[in-house]
């Protein structure tokens, strides 16, 4: 866990001056998210049941033609709009209401203050947006909708509308003054200091430590790898990017820049912990050209604003909020009752249940979509074999679920009731939904595949030896290009030591979690999957390193620093266990290659998502071949 101390360093460390000018100010305005929770809506969210789940009375409802009602066809089975709306209603119904209701709250203040929202402001934003990250906006949108799964309309509607409108009722807290956009300057271009850092738990310690970099400061950086709790900067040897104005704790601050080099600070109070600085050089102040110096100003100068809009519509919104009346009519059935059609109001204004399914679909649709293919997939495929699944297949699959993650009584039996309510916390999802959506179809599957699986004596033995056998104890480095893997090596091979894997691994390691350790991973076991990297280490001794090692498309090189000893047992104790063990793996294996089947040779045409649409695998194959044929 990061010290208070050195996360106010490190929140400033990993950001490149285009990282402020850009990202800076572009995340928070995507983060219209910011406040108004636009992705996800609330976590607190209670799904309903199906039962309670009421028909979307859909606008096509009244179109002629019934084909326009569909928007999937499974092997000739079709998928209505109006169970893709119940569905997605079912399951986000809750979450997606809270966004549109704050949505509304927006607008309700707009109209109130008389403010409108062109398409051209709309237009422009997107346009000031694009060009802060370098792009076109049709490729800022394609970038948008491939990696965040967001598409233009929503995008539009959801981030876009809110930050113009926020920005619009806030302008009077929006004024940017000179003084600040100094303070940033000289925070971004002013002189800085590069320290090493020890980080610390107890003020005694803190104190004895101090004294001994004192008495001898170029033992630094080993006293910082041994005893430093702030683990990013301790496997560099205390190392932390260079401090500059404005942007750590104050005390640090004004510690950093009272060192000359090599001088050690005294020990700094931070929070509950207690650091020493030790300085290493000052880099003097790089003022921006007067060619750069408008652009500087312009893009700080929005920064500034964005921030100043985040933090005032914080305070507008919750306001906003306070002042609504807000009545949430989904999840009660009096008031659908009385309000059909309505889920929910606000200052007597309705939000239609029409408008929630929209909003919904569009932002779940295509993950609940593809849920309801592959659940009538494995239907057809359970019918077609005439299997049977009851309640105690169900029961019997989530007993096995809750027993592997440890959630029984005291007894050893499991406890079903903090068990569903764990999957409420954690999935955000009912008991019948759970039910229904993962266990059902992992029941489907298992029961497809019975009788198929079979557990050898040379499976039991190799998981012995995974599960008890010896162990290597390692620092890895991970990289994806062999030429730098080649470099890497060659630099800890000319110093080999642990202080230098260390700091190799923190900076050229692709791995986060070896990484931010010095390279230190799990202890390396037998038959754990990736067979090469087992054979060369289980080939060291400690103290030696191994050449690189090729992984799929990673390279690897490992330092052993020791072998774990075998666990004493006795085989046929654990032969139970370990026989349930790669029976449940060798199911799940097998259950998602029987789902790879069906998907196979399932006809699928989705008219929401054609992009997901297939024909079967033998028809592509055919159909192929007939291309071949033809270009011949």
């Amino acid at each position: 866990m990061h010290s208070p101390a050195s996360s106010r360093v490190k929140s400033f460390e990993n950001r490149s001056r285009r990282v402020m000018l850009l990202l800076g100010t572009g995340c928070l305005v995507l983060g219209a998210c910011f406040l108004l929770r636009y992705s996800e809506g609330s976590k607190t969210a209670v799904a309903r049941t199906r039962s309670q789940a009421k028909p979307v009375q859909s606008q096509s409802a009244n179109r002629n033609s019934a084909v326009e009602r569909w928007v999937a066809s499974v092997n000739g089975r079709t998928i209505s709009r109006q169970q893709l709306a119940s569905e997605c209603l079912r399951e986000h119904g809750e979450s997606v209401l809270e966004t549109v209701m704050n949505r509304h709250l927006i607008a309700i203040e707009c109209r109130k203050q008389n403010i409108r929202i062109s398409e051209q402001e709309i237009d422009a934003e997107i346009d000031r947006v694009s060009r802060r990250f370098g792009l076109p906006v049709e490729q800022w949108l394609t970038l948008l909708r491939n990696e965040r799964d967001i598409p233009a309309d929503r995008y539009r509607e959801e981030i876009i509308w809110p930050t113009v409108a926020l920005r619009r009722l806030a302008r009077k807290q929006l004024t940017v003054e000179d003084s600040e956009i100094q303070r940033e300057i000289e925070s971004q271009f002013g002189p800085q200091v590069q320290v090493r850092m020890i980080v610390l738990k107890d003020s005694q310690e803190a104190q004895k430590i101090k004294e001994a970099v004192s008495a001898d400061p170029e033992s630094f950086a080993s006293l910082a790898v041994k005893h430093s709790i702030d683990i990013n900067s301790a496997s560099s040897g205390g190392l932390v990017q260079p401090i500059r104005r404005h942007l750590a704790e104050s005390q640090i601050e004004v510690a950093a820049f009272a060192l000359q080099p090599q001088e050690i600070s005294e020990v700094i109070p931070v929070g509950d912990q207690y650091v020493i600085l030790q300085c290493i050089d000052h880099i003097e102040a790089r003022e921006p050209s007067e060619s750069e110096m408008q652009q500087v100003r312009l893009a700080i100068t929005e920064s500034i604003r964005d921030r100043k809009l985040h933090k005032a519509g914080t305070e507008l919104f919750q306001e906003l909020q306070q002042r609504a009346n807000v009545q949430n009519i989904l999840n009660n059935a009096e008031l659908q009752a009385a309000m059909p059609g309505v889920a929910a109001t606000i200052n007597g204004h309705p939000i239609t249940t029409d408008e929630l399914a929209k909003a919904c679909i569009s932002r779940h649709g295509k993950e609940v979509l593809n849920g309801l293919i592959n659940r009538q997939l494995i239907e057809m495929e359970v019918s077609k074999s005439g299997i049977q699944i009851n309640q105690e297949d169900l029961n019997l699959e989530v007993a096995r679920a809750a027993h592997a993650a440890g959630v029984t009584t005291v007894d050893g039996q499991v406890d079903f009731e903090k068990w569903y309510e764990l999957m409420q916390q954690q999935q955000n999802i009912s008991e019948s939904v759970y039910l229904e959506k993962i266990v059902w179809p992992s029941v489907a599957l298992r029961k497809l595949v019975e009788g198929q699986i079979e557990v050898t004596d040379e499976d039991l033995q190799k998981a012995y030896e995974a599960n008890y056998g010896p162990r290597i104890r390692c620092r890895a480095i991970v990289m994806d290009n062999l030429r730098r893997a080649q470099e890497v090596w060659a630099m800890y091979r000319g110093n080999p030591t642990v202080e230098n894997f260390a700091q190799l691994a923190a900076e050229y390691s692709i791995d986060p979690g070896g990484k931010s350790l010095g390279g230190v991973v799990p202890p390396i076991q037998r038959h754990g999957g990736q067979a090469a990297l087992e054979k060369e280490a289980f080939k060291l001794k400690p103290g030696e390193h191994s050449g690189v090692i090729q992984v799929g498309d990673k390279f690897i090189f490992l330092l052993c620093e020791g072998i774990t000893k075998p666990v004493e047992v006795d085989p046929e104790e654990v032969r139970e266990v370990l026989y349930t063990d790669i029976l449940e793996k060798k199911h799940r294996v097998l259950m998602a290659r029987r789902f790879q089947q069906i998907m196979e040779q399932a006809s699928i045409e989705n008219r929401l998502y054609p992009e997901l649409s297939k024909a079967p695998v033998s028809d592509n194959k055919k159909l192929n071949s007939r291309s071949s044929a033809a270009k011949s």
